[in-house]
């Protein structure tokens, strides 16, 4: 499994994804609770991360380790290295350009609109909550079509 996060100064989105890009969990901590968060997450189970959490796969492991950890390059990302470091965890930092809107897409895509909503045109939609969860999954995939790249050449 994959860990990615999008840090923030008040608040950070994670996903926790597997090397194909599909989604098993995501939610978001605030910024003060990045070395709580870690240990529940590194704990590798999934009862640890629920209290974080707001998107979940319904064939989520109770169990699961993970083999990489990625960070995007923004705002306020020493708080999280430095969190990570102190469990002995080394992150990838990845460029965070362009996440945010990634990020948007992929809420509508696993939540389309209904009702009225389908209406707005797609660049002025709005998603109804923060979606720093779904930037941290766009960082995950970002990284995986980085990788895939690479290994072509």
């Amino acid at each position: 499994m994959i860990l990615a996060i999008d840090p923030g100064r008040a608040k950070c989105g994670w996903a926790l994804g597997d090397s194909s890009g599909e989604l098993y969990g995501s939610g978001m901590f605030s910024a003060s609770e990045a070395a709580v968060f870690l240990k529940a997450a590194l704990s590798g189970k999934l009862e640890a991360i629920i209290p974080f959490a707001l998107e979940s796969k319904r064939d989520c492991p109770p169990v699961f380790f993970i083999d990489e950890m990625l960070v995007g390059n923004g705002t306020a990302k020493e708080h999280i290295l430095s969190a990570a470091r102190s469990l002995s965890i080394e992150p990838k930092t990845i460029p965070e350009r362009g996440t945010t809107l990634m990020g948007r897409e992929l809420y509508w895509r696993k939540h389309p609109p209904k009702g009225l909503r389908k209406l707005i045109p797609r660049g002025l939609r709005v998603p109804p909550r923060d979606i720093d969860d779904f930037a941290a999954w766009a960082i995950l995939l970002k990284y995986l079509e980085y990788r895939k790249n690479e290994w072509r050449k």
